[in-house]
Order: structure tokens, then C-alpha cells, then sequence
């Protein structure tokens, strides 16, 4: 599966391309595919080391607890819609990839609910 879409939208968030890839790697390493190290062998466009790969996904991590965090803080302060949310989230299945021609076309309808989100 390719995971071009996941970078696009990573591009939107807070997360590096190498905390993306790290994280999709992760993924492979939870369900027994690889194994870290050979997670670490498969980072582009380079190889890291073990530990320099392990640094970056708790990184990764770390941003994804924090961004959850932050929603949480804009919902209590009021900045933020809990329908519009709710309804984002149930728009988006998870591992979705769409074709090439479609991508930036809900990427489109994503960033126009996100900016009906919150709350300028």
C-alpha cells in the first residue's frame, strides 16, 4: 500500500515526513512484518540507526498525544465545534488512500471543514 496520501496530509499537521514514515513503519513493526531494525533500514532516503529511528517515533508520538491535547484545550475553551469534529472524523475512515485524481480534491473538502472547526 502506498502512503503518498499520509504525507500530503502530513503536511497539514505538526508531524515531520520522517516522524510520518517512522510511524508508518511502526505499523509494520506492530503487526509482525518487520522488525525495528529493520524499520530503521527502510527509512528514506537514507537508512538511520535503531536508535535514531526510535528517537524520531517518539517524537511522532509524543505530537500525536500533544495534537489530541490541544483539541481538547480548544473544546474546552470553546474554539473549537464538537459537531463539525465529530462529523470530520466520521467522514475520514482510517488507512483510507485514495486515487491520485481524488487526493486533492478531498483534501479540499477536508480543509474546509477543519477551518469550520475552529473557531476565528
Amino acid at each position: 500500500m502506498g502512503y503518498e496520501y499520509a504525507r500530503k496530509l502530513g503536511r497539514l499537521s505538526a508531524l515531520t515526513e520522517a516522524q510520518i514514515e517512522s510511524l508508518q513503519l511502526h505499523q509494520r513493526v506492530l503487526r509482525g512484518e518487520i522488525s525495528s531494525k529493520e524499520a530503521a533500514n527502510l527509512r528514506t532516503p537514507h537508512p538511520v540507526k535503531v536508535g535514531t529511528y526510535h528517537r524520531v517515533l517518539d517524537q511522532a508520538l509524543r505530537n500525536l498525544h500533544s495534537a489530541i491535547w490541544t483539541v481538547i484545550v480548544g473544546l474546552n475553551l470553546g474554539l473549537i465545534r464538537g459537531e463539525e469534529l465529530k462529523r470530520l472524523i466520521e467522514i475520514l475512515p482510517s488507512s483510507f488512500e485514495p486515487d491520485e485524481a481524488h487526493q486533492e480534491e478531498l483534501l479540499d473538502v477536508i480543509r474546509e471543514i477543519v477551518r469550520r472547526v475552529v473557531i476565528e
